[in-house]
C-alpha cells in the first residue's frame, strides 16, 4: 500500500501523506502533485510552477492564504477594502474566472460564477500551495486558462496522535485561533482542525464617523484514509466555511472618487461545503493504478441591507472522475519511465435564486443546471535520463455549448552540467460562461445572457532554471504569451441601467516575463526575489485593468539563537496598476492610474520550548496608503501578537 500512497491520481495529491518540504520552492527534488494527472518530480515538469509550504506560511505570519500568493511570479491580487472583502487572483493577466482552484482535490470555485473568493481561505491548516501557470484545460478542464491553484491541507506525518493550536490578537480589534488533532496508525489516518477568526477591519468608505467593516470566519476541516488491503485504499475529505462580512455601498457614477464608496449597513453571509470520497488500487502487480473520486461543492450566499435580505442564491457542483495509469516500460508504475493515464470526468453544476420576494419573474426561481462529460489522456515519458515530456489531450461534451477539444505539451531538459534546466509548455484553453453570466439576476443592476459562448485561448512559455553555489542558490526566468478570444465581459445599458454579459469581439493579448530566485548566502539566512512584467491588452489596444505592469517581491529571513528565533521581512512593490474610472460622467473603458506602492511586512518568532512558540508581525509596516480597486482604500498598519503550541 505504500507504493499507492506515493503516487495518486489527479486531484488526489491532497489525499497523499504530505511530506516535509525544503524552504527553497525551486528545489528540483520536490514532488509536484498538480503537475499533471499524476504527481511528478519538479525537475520533470515543463510547466511553470511555484510552491508555498507550511513552513513559509508560518515564517511570514500569514493568516489568509491569499497573502502567500501575492509575492509569487505571474500572480496579481485584488481585494475590495478590508480583510473579508471580495479577493480575486489573476494569473498571467487572465481573469479570476480563468483560474481553477482545488482544495484537497475538490473544485472550490463557486458553481454560480466560477470564481473563488480567497478572502475566506484561512491559512491555519494549509500544508502546501501549488500554483501552475499557463493554459491547463487539457488536464484540468475548462476554467483553467490562466492556471491552477491547488491547496493541500495538513495531515498526520508521524505515527500516533498529535495536537496543535494557536491564538493571536491585533491592534485593529482582530483576534483568532485554531486547534487541530491528527492521528496516524499503521493502516489509517484521521485529521480534524477548527479555525475561528474575527477581523475588526476598518471603515472602507472613509466616512467621518463611519463604522468599521469586519469579517467573521469559522472553518472546519476533516480528512481521513484507510488501507483496506495491501493494494486498495479508501479516504475522504470534508471542509465547511461559515462567513459573515460587512461592507459599504458602492455608488456607480458618483460625482467624484470620494463618493464612490459610502458608509452603509451592508452584510454578506456565505456558507461553503467541499467534500470528496475516493478509492484507489492497483492491478497487474502494480503495472496499472486506478482511482475513483467523487466530489461535491455547495455555496450559499445571502446579502442584507440594514438587516433586510436583498439577495439569496445557492450553487452546487457534483463531480466524478475515474482514471487509470498504466506503465508502458516497467513492471509497475513507480519504476516506469513511460506511462499513459486515461480519465473520464462527469460534472453537474446547478444554480438558483432561492427567495421569491427578490425576483420580478417566477422563471428566475427555476433551478438552472448544466452537465458535462469529458475524456482526458496524458502521456509522460523520460528520455536519456535528462529529457521529460508530457502530452495532454481532452475532449469536453457540453449540453449547453459546442463540444471542445483542448491539448497541451510540455518538456523539461536537464543539461549535462546538471545545474541548468530548460523548460517550456504550449497548449490551448477553454472557459465556459458562468451560470450567473447566463441566468443570474440582481435587482436593478444585472440580468443574465443565455446566448453566450465559451472563451478560448492559446498560450506558450519557455524558460531556464539555473542553480548555483552547490544548490544554495537558484533562479528561474520564463517568457510567456497568451491569446484569448470571445472574452466574456460586462456591458452596461445606459437606458435600462442594467448590466449584462456579452462575448467581446477580437483577441485579448498578454505577454510577459517571470523571474523567481532564492539564495542562502550564510547559515540561517535566506534571500528571495520575484518579479513579473506583464503587458496585457484588450482587443482595442487598451490596457487590461487590475493587472500591474511591474510586480516586484523581495524577502529576507534569518534564523538564529540555535534556530529558535526567526525574523522575516517581505517587500512588495507594484507599479503600473490601472482600474476602470467609475466616476461620472461614466465613459465605457475609461481608466484611472493608481500611484506606485511599496508595502513592507515584518514578522518575528521565538521558540520558548520545543512545543511552544511566541510570534508577532506587523502588516504594512510603514502605513502605506494605496488602492487595489477603484474607490476602495487598503488597510493601514496593523500589529499582531500570538502564541503557537504543538504536542
Amino acid at each position: 500500500m505504500k507504493r499507492i500512497a506515493m503516487v495518486v491520481a489527479a486531484f488526489a495529491a491532497s489525499q497523499a501523506h504530505a511530506e516535509e518540504q525544503e524552504a527553497l520552492s525551486l528545489r528540483l527534488d520536490d514532488i509536484v502533485v498538480t503537475g499533471g494527472l499524476t504527481p511528478l518530480p519538479a525537475a520533470a515538469l515543463g510547466r511553470s510552477l511555484s510552491v508555498v509550504t507550511a513552513e513559509e506560511i508560518e515564517a511570514k505570519g500569514i493568516v489568509y492564504a491569499v497573502d502567500a500568493l501575492r509575492a509569487l511570479p505571474g500572480v496579481a491580487v485584488s481585494r475590495t477594502g478590508a480583510p473579508g472583502g471580495v479577493t480575486t487572483v489573476r494569473i498571467r493577466g487572465a481573469e479570476n474566472t480563468h483560474t481553477q482552484v482545488f482544495i484537497d482535490g475538490v473544485k472550490a470555485a463557486s458553481p454560480d460564477n466560477l470564481t473563488f473568493d480567497f478572502s475566506g481561505l484561512l491559512a491555519a491548516d494549509i500544508e502546501r500551495i501549488e500554483v501552475l501557470r499557463g493554459p491547463q484545460s487539457a488536464l484540468f478542464g475548462a476554467n483553467a486558462i490562466g492556471g491552477v491553484i491547488s491547496i493541500v491541507t495538513k495531515r498526520a506525518k508521524e505515527p500516533g496522535f498529535t495536537t496543535s493550536g494557536s491564538a493571536e490578537a491585533g491592534t485593529d480589534g482582530s483576534f483568532g485561533g485554531d486547534v487541530a488533532g491528527r492521528w496516524r496508525g499503521e493502516r489509517a489516518g484521521l485529521s480534524l482542525s477548527v479555525a475561528r477568526r474575527e477581523t475588526g477591519g476598518f471603515d472602507v468608505s472613509g466616512t467621518p464617523g463611519g463604522e468599521d467593516d469586519g469579517d467573521e470566519n469559522l472553518t472546519l476541516s476533516l480528512t481521513g484514509d484507510l488501507d483496506v488491503a495491501e493494494t486498495f485504499r479508501l479516504g475522504g475529505t470534508l471542509r465547511y466555511i461559515d462567513r459573515t462580512s460587512e461592507f459599504d455601498e458602492f455608488n456607480f457614477a458618483a460625482p467624484d472618487r470620494a463618493g464612490l464608496v459610502t458608509d452603509a449597513e451592508l452584510e454578506g453571509e456565505r456558507k461553503e461545503i467541499y467534500g470528496s470520497v475516493f478509492g484507489e488500487g492497483e492491478t497487474f502487480g502494480g503495472r496499472a493504478r486506478h482511482r475513483l473520486t467523487l466530489g461535491y461543492t455547495e455555496v450559499r450566499d445571502e446579502q442584507f441591507d440594514a438587516g433586510a435580505r436583498t439577495n439569496e442564491t445557492k450553487g452546487s457542483r457534483r463531480q466524478a472522475r475515474f482514471q487509470t495509469t498504466f506503465a508502458l516500460d516497467a513492471a509497475n508504475v513507480d519504476a516506469a519511465d513511460h506511462t499513459i493515464t486515461a480519465a473520464v470526468d462527469y460534472e453537474r453544476e446547478a444554480f438558483r435564486n432561492t427567495d421569491p420576494a427578490l425576483v420580478f419573474d417566477p422563471s428566475q426561481l427555476i433551478l438552472q443546471t448544466r452537465e458535462q462529460w469529458s475524456g482526458a489522456a496524458e502521456y509522460r515519458g523520460r528520455f536519456l535520463d535528462a529529457v521529460d515530456l508530457q502530452l495532454g489531450l481532452r475532449h469536453d461534451l457540453n449540453d449547453d455549448f459546442r463540444d471542445r477539444t483542448t491539448w497541451s505539451a510540455s518538456a523539461s531538459w536537464l543539461l549535462p552540467n546538471r545545474t541548468t534546466r530548460l523548460h517550456g509548455s504550449i497548449g490551448t484553453g477553454a472557459q465556459n460562461p458562468t451560470l450567473i453570466d447566463q441566468f443570474g439576476f440582481f435587482p436593478g443592476s444585472f440580468v443574465g445572457n443565455p446566448n453566450l459562448k465559451p472563451e478560448t485561448s492559446f498560450g506558450w512559455d519557455v524558460g531556464v532554471e539555473q542553480t548555483f553555489w552547490g544548490g544554495r542558490a537558484a533562479v528561474d526566468v520564463t517568457y510567456f504569451q497568451d491569446r484569448l478570444k470571445d472574452e466574456i465581459v460586462s456591458q452596461f445599458d445606459p437606458v435600462t441601467f442594467l448590466s449584462t454579459s456579452v462575448n467581446q469581439a477580437g483577441t485579448s493579448k498578454r505577454r510577459g516575463v517571470e523571474v523567481a530566485g532564492r539564495v542562502e548566502p550564510a547559515e540561517g539566512l535566506t534571500l528571495g526575489l520575484t518579479y513579473t512584467f506583464l503587458d496585457a491588452e484588450e482587443p482595442n489596444g487598451d490596457r487590461e485593468v487590475r493587472r500591474p505592469r511591474h510586480d516586484l517581491g523581495l524577502e529576507a529571513s534569518y534564523r538564529f539563537a540555535e534556530d529558535r528565533a526567526l525574523v522575516a521581512v517581505g517587500v512588495n512593490h507594484v507599479a503600473g496598476l490601472n482600474d476602470l474610472d467609475f466616476t461620472a460622467p461614466f465613459v465605457a473603458g475609461s481608466q484611472i492610474a493608481f500611484e506606485d506602492r511599496t508595502v513592507v511586512n515584518l514578522s518575528l518568532s521565538y521558540a520558548v520550548t520545543e512545543q511552544v512558540e511566541v510570534y508577532g508581525r506587523v502588516s504594512n509596516l510603514f502605513d502605506e496608503d494605496y488602492q487595489e480597486v477603484d474607490g476602495f482604500d487598503a488597510e493601514g498598519r496593523v500589529a499582531f501578537i500570538g502564541l503557537r503550541a504543538r504536542f
